[in-house]
């Protein structure tokens, strides 16, 4: 039981405890750093965005499902909603996708394809969103436009329904994903954090006295007096004494 009281004791003494307002000066002292850091980190990201990151471009297409039941009930629309479903999975099907390649002449994979296609089916509707991205505005809207088309040959072979495209795609030269300002305000908050954390990182390792409390925490003994180092005395003095040369 002893030795466990003294162990405990051990590591209580041990425990290295953060000054946070020393810290907080610390860091209000180096102010200019964090700053400088902040700006380059701005201008990396800009610089990211302008020359190294890939422009990548959305184009859309919407399909409305008809239904042979001209009543609307409950079960038409779970079965509505069941059907949504498997064409959703029709779309994107190995078929299709070769069907698309083969049309465009595209060198991607059906794998490559499917990465690049997103389908949306909005709650307690028959329309299917059909959206492309790739890294040209042309293309995307090509592919995406093939792939409605080929799609809604596979539905009429299933279904005796003739689906019905609500919006065609069209090229869109809006970039998608990561902005300018999105880019530009992320690496200046990088750049900022890593400086924080460099700061505090050398602050906590930083085993010099800094304060009178941590020379009695360490050597156990009282503090009768304090010398402190002014600078700007030493300054003030030196400035006297050339000019009492003169």
């Amino acid at each position: 039981m002893n030795s466990a009281n003294e162990s405990l004791k051990q590591f209580n003494d041990d425990v290295y405890e953060i000054d946070l307002k020393a810290l907080f000066i610390k860091i209000k002292t180096l102010w200019y750093f964090v700053v400088v850091c902040a700006l380059a980190g701005g201008i990396l990201g800009l610089s990211y965005f302008t020359f190294l990151s890939t422009p990548h471009y959305q184009s859309s297409s919407m399909v409305y499902l008809r239904s042979s039941d001209k009543k609307i009930s409950l079960e038409s629309l779970q079965l509505s909603s069941n059907l949504t479903s498997d064409y959703e999975i029709i779309f994107t099907s190995r078929p299709n996708l070769e069907a698309v390649i083969n049309k465009l002449s595209l060198k991607y994979t059906t794998k490559q394809l499917n990465n690049m296609i997103k389908i949306e089916n909005p709650q307690e509707t028959r329309i299917l969103k059909i959206s492309v991205t790739s890294d040209s505005a042309t293309e995307a809207m090509k592919i995406c436009n093939a792939l409605v088309e080929e799609g809604m040959d596979d539905i009429r072979e299933i279904d005796s329904q003739e689906p019905y495209r609500i919006e065609k795609a069209i090229v869109n030269n809006e970039r998608v994903g990561l902005s300018l300002v999105k880019a530009t305000a992320l690496g200046t908050l990088i750049g900022m954090l890593l400086c924080l954390g460099y700061i505090t990182l050398r602050f906590v390792l930083d085993d010099a006295f800094t304060s009178v409390e941590d020379v009695e925490a360490t050597l156990d003994l009282p503090v009768l007096a304090v010398v402190v180092d002014d600078k700007s005395l030493k300054y003030v003095k030196k400035s006297g004494k050339k000019r009492g040369k003169k």
